[in-house]
């Protein structure tokens, strides 16, 4: 048994949820000035669970240890040129997807909001490139330049991930768990911030704990070995229902464990709750059959939501989506939004020939 790609669109499938549901109620700020309704569950406990499904970031960052460090066990590092070379191959595939979006968002604001572009006004020309080049390299968050799209920070991140990952393999399959978790934590507690320029924002390492479980995980084969695991050996029926009691009751529990927990191991408890969740959503909503589907095709078009959701909710459409009245009826017709712009940008991509340049490039690296 195997955690396989589709087992991974699923997980994203789930945190991509998360993540709208996050943007659109994580705070009473975000629909200030608008009469939503809340039904079923109150104002309260939708902004509660939202606050709590901020642990989508983890999800994705977890995914991208497990995934990068399959790769690396096929390939392996044994130089810097494979380095440098593989490095560049994932950062590529990775900028490739957003350097599209990044265009239409642009090209979008223009003729819809010039306005949003003065984001990258500086004090000259120079300046006003320059925010623009950080941001189009997905570096904005990691130098503290302007962006167009609050949601693109995760870009920096994502290419710190890419850049550290061989290089944390190395370190465990040399030295093991131990030397490992130790160093993360050492780098995790003293690095925050560049104390007074905050030239270079350092605060991302927070999430190293996360990627390093996806790694180990991946490592060891636990996703799998964990859902090949019977309580029940004479049911799988009832080993399910069991699992599904347990998994349940303990998710339940990180919803309040997540916010009492002092921020200060905010990288531990970051780590290990959202792993949790994703072996959840393996062992439990995979074996859902329609609800396995829908996830698996929400997963497959989760990088393309991400990078332009906030265009739609934020920008856009914020007054026609909160003024839906219904929160849920909110976030669904966001969900819907954010999925045919998924569509269509995919199309542009495939009929504009930008699919088969970008793959012709890689191919060269």
């Amino acid at each position: 048994m195997q955690f396989t790609k589709k087992d991974t669109a699923l997980v994203k499938g789930v945190a991509i949820l998360m993540m709208l549901f996050h943007h659109c109620f994580e705070s009473p700020s975000r629909y200030e000035g608008f009469d939503l309704n809340f039904f079923p569950i109150g104002e309260y406990w939708t902004v509660f669970i939202a606050s709590f499904f901020k642990i989508c970031v983890a999800v994705f960052v977890f995914l991208s240890g497990y995934g990068i460090t399959i790769s690396l066990s096929k390939t392996g590092i044994d130089s810097a040129a494979t380095y440098s070379k593989q490095t560049a191959k994932r950062a590529f595939s990775l900028m490739s997807g957003f350097w599209i979006i990044y265009v239409l968002s642009v090209l979008s604001a223009a003729i819809i909001n010039p306005s949003m572009l003065d984001v990258y006004k500086g004090r000259n020309m120079l300046n006003t490139f320059t925010f623009g080049f950080y941001d189009f390299l997905g570096l904005s968050e990691l130098f503290g330049t302007p962006t167009l799209n609050g949601t693109w920070w995760y870009m920096s991140l994502a290419l710190i991930i890419i850049a550290v990952m061989p290089l944390a393999y190395k370190l465990y399959k040399k030295y093991g768990i131990i030397p490992l978790f130790i160093i993360t934590f050492v780098i995790g507690s003293l690095v925050k911030k560049a104390p007074s320029d905050k030239v270079i924002n350092f605060d991302m390492v927070r999430w190293l704990f996360t990627m390093d479980l996806g790694m180990i995980c991946a490592d060891r084969n636990l996703l799998a070995r964990a859902k090949s695991f019977m309580i029940i050996k004479k049911s799988k029926t009832a080993d399910y229902l069991l699992k599904f009691v347990i998994m349940n009751l303990i998710l339940f529990g990180c919803l309040f464990a997540r916010k009492m927990l002092d921020t200060s191991v905010s990288y531990i408890r970051d780590g290990i709750i959202p792993a949790f969740v994703v072996f959840y959503c393996y062992i439990i909503l995979a074996e859902i059959p329609l609800l396995r589907n829908v996830l698996q095709f929400l997963g497959k078009h989760s990088t393309n939501i991400f990078m332009s959701h906030t265009m739609l909710r934020a920008y856009y459409l914020k007054n026609f989506l909160y003024g839906l009245k219904y929160s849920a009826l909110t976030f669904i017709v966001l969900l819907i939004l954010s999925v045919l712009l998924s569509v269509a940008i995919d199309l542009i991509k495939k009929y504009s020939g930008y699919d088969k340049l970008c793959e012709k490039i890689k191919s060269k690296i």
